[in-house]
């Protein structure tokens, strides 16, 4: 098994139903043992994208706490190059569109529901990232923040295929216009990302509502300032998203490497490497 987290990373969550919106439709969880994170932001009619961002936190939540035990930490699968881990974290955001898909289709007061989502795993050292759609995750690291997932939105698609270059996207096209979501569609691709993390590194996971309202270099600013202090840097970002409008919710989950976490192999398994 990974190394314990405690005491080597250190989390904050929170979300707000910002300044314009009725009904919270993000979800945000986390499982600190695991170092597992998952944000979620919903939609549909009435309440059904609080419905759909519930299923898919209260599913990864299941999925990754059943299936991490069982796993053989530290392999790579053969086919896809990625980690056991990795992999894991596909099943679970795939287990969660099917269940919100079926839902969506037998209950017609959830007809079109779906959400976006982010989910991490911090282990041996390691960051894997599994996501659909236009929640976030950054990672600041040495007073430089950078953008580790790419949106599956419509801007981001028009400006890939050159239609557009991102200043002109981004104020000609609709930015909240997704083009992958759990629970929407029969199938949904779920992206996976790997990283290495270092003392120091504060990741944050974020939806919409957050980077609609404040540009990527007021984030940077917000999290430098506060990096010491994780839950007065959540509460600064969501206050600063709602004193410029807060016109979605605003949900952010941030965790900061205090200190490293390998995996100690068994003696047996560092002497294999000699022969």
């Amino acid at each position: 098994m990974p190394m314990a987290l405690k005491g080597k990373v250190a989390t904050a969550l929170l979300t707000d139903v910002g300044q314009v919106r009725d009904n919270n439709e993000d979800a945000i969880a986390e499982d600190g043992d695991i170092g597992l994170l998952i944000l979620a932001d919903g939609m549909g009619g009435y309440n059904a994208g609080e419905i759909a961002s519930g299923i898919a936190t209260a599913t990864v939540l299941d999925v990754v706490r059943r299936e991490w035990p069982k796993l053989k930490h530290g392999q790579v699968d053969g086919e896809s190059g990625y980690s056991v881990e990795s992999l894991l974290l596909r099943q679970a955001l795939e287990n969660a569109h099917t269940t919100i898909y079926q839902v969506a289709q037998s209950q017609p007061q959830c007809a079109g529901m779906g959400t976006t989502a982010v989910v991490c795993l911090l282990y041996d050292d390691r960051l894997s990232i599994a996501y659909a759609g236009d929640s976030r995750l950054y990672r600041l690291r040495g007073g430089k923040l950078e953008q580790i997932t790419r949106d599956h939105s419509l801007v981001e698609e028009l400006v890939a295929r050159g239609h557009y270059s991102r200043e002109d996207a981004m104020q000609l096209v609709r930015r909240n216009i997704v083009t992958r979501a759990l629970g929407v569609e029969p199938t949904v691709e779920v992206d996976l990302i790997e990283e290495g993390v270092e003392p120091g590194d504060v990741v944050l996971l974020c939806s919409d509502g957050l980077t609609d309202m404040i540009d990527d270099e007021g984030i940077r600013l917000t999290l430098v300032q506060f990096a010491d202090n994780l839950n007065t840097a959540a509460e600064m970002l969501v206050r600063k998203a709602n004193e410029r409008g807060g016109r979605d919710n605003v949900s952010v989950v941030l965790a900061r490497v205090d200190a490293a976490f390998p995996h100690k192999r068994p003696w047996y398994e560092r002497l294999i490497e000699w022969f």
